[in-house]
């Protein structure tokens, strides 16, 4: 059965205390955070679809990315970690599997490239039926810095 993300989004804006509200709104060092991360999710779409993306996190434009959102508050500390290349558990499996990598590029793409909520939703559920190891939750820091009234942070510990 489909579930939507429609009502998760509208109680996480319903509410006074979330992070949209008490964190972002109104704050100007927030809303350049959340330019530079943009810029930065359109430098790993160019990267990976230029084939210059690398085989680890280390040094990549998505260490990049994950730097900012690290950086922006305790919440986000320790967003990058399972971006982190982790060889003998092949994950996160988007540095040696190049369909995987294509395909998180495309999803980035496509989510940055919209804000119509049933697109996004289409483009979450599309990425999480290829089953990249390693991206689950992950992929979440990201879409809340592209679409803040969306996307709640994933806030799980790593």
């Amino acid at each position: 059965m489909k579930q939507t993300l429609q009502p998760i989004a509208q109680a996480y804006k319903a509410d006074p205390q979330s992070v949209s509200n008490t964190w972002f709104i109104s704050s100007e060092d927030r809303l350049k955070a959340f330019r530079s991360i943009r810029r930065g999710v359109s430098t790993v779409v160019e990267d990976i679809r230029h084939k210059r993306f690398p085989n680890d996190f280390k040094g990549s434009s998505l260490e990049f990315v994950l730097g900012c959102i690290g950086e922006q508050k305790q919440i986000f500390e320790g967003a990058a970690h399972p971006f982190y290349w982790k060889p003998k558990l092949r994950i996160p499996d988007i540095y040696e599997n190049e369909p995987n990598k294509q395909a998180f590029g495309e999803f980035l793409y496509s989510c940055q490239g919209t804000a119509d909520s049933g697109l996004l939703e289409k483009e979450v559920l599309k990425l999480a039926a290829r089953n990249i190891k390693g991206l689950g939750p992950a992929v979440g820091n990201i879409l809340y810095f592209l679409h803040p009234t969306l996307f709640p942070p994933s806030i799980r510990p790593y």
